[in-house]
């Protein structure tokens, strides 16, 4: 995984980059909002208490603080991101 922080606002409250990871899976525990936006790649995100949702190059969505659960890495993924730091 590698990731590009590209912007951090005047107060600190949120960060804007890059984000991109290779095939794999791993277990995410988010404390912050962020918005994504995928540039490239696929992936099947699976909520500790929910259904799979594949997601790829152009889709757009939220992550909720406190969000649990696992992302595949179906095809390297590049994202945007903006989050709200606490």
């Amino acid at each position: 995984m590698k990731t590009w922080v590209l912007n951090t606002s005047n107060d600190g409250s949120m960060i804007s980059g890059y984000w991109e990871a290779t095939p794999g899976t791993y277990y995410a525990v988010y404390t912050e909002y962020e918005f994504v936006h995928v540039i490239e790649g696929k992936v099947i995100i699976t909520p500790d208490d929910g259904e799979p949702v594949k997601i790829g190059a152009g889709d757009a969505f939220v992550v909720e603080a406190g969000f649990k659960g696992t992302w595949e890495i179906i095809e390297t993924v590049r994202k945007h991101f903006d989050i709200k730091l606490s």
